[in-house]
């Protein structure tokens, strides 16, 4: 049928995989957590919401960012696997794979420095430098 080890990694990385979508799910209810608090600090404008708010989402984004990070190694794992018989169509889905994988972690190392350092996105910049 398969390459028995090779079978044995997919199932693997499909057994995480399945964790990360729980994570993802906590992830979106901590999402309306913060979103609560968002609006409780654009009601009262009470300092301690906007802080909960912004390091709930300071938070999701790490956990965001090392999801992205662990999904640009699994990508290259996956080209390192490819053989020189592989078809080029396989290396090429290898290879955008990766190329996704990492446009991702870059967003998502944006969010999270929008995050630590914008206290508004407008002001981001002016804080960043």
């Amino acid at each position: 049928m398969g390459n028995n080890s090779l079978d044995s990694e997919t199932l693997n990385e499909l057994r995480i995989e399945d964790y990360i979508w729980i994570i993802y799910i906590f992830l979106a209810i901590f999402a309306l957590v913060s979103n609560y608090y968002e609006k409780e600090y654009l009601k009262k404008n009470e300092k301690k919401d906007k802080n909960i708010f912004r390091t709930i989402n300071t938070e999701i984004f790490i956990v965001t960012f090392l999801i992205y990070l662990y999904f640009v190694y699994l990508n290259y794992k996956h080209i390192k696997r490819l053989d020189i018989y592989s078809s080029p169509k396989k290396i090429l889905a290898a290879n955008a794979g990766l190329i996704a994988a990492i446009l991702f972690l870059i967003a998502g190392g944006i969010s999270l420095l929008i995050s630590i350092y914008g206290e508004d996105e407008d002001d981001f910049i002016l804080n960043f430098f």
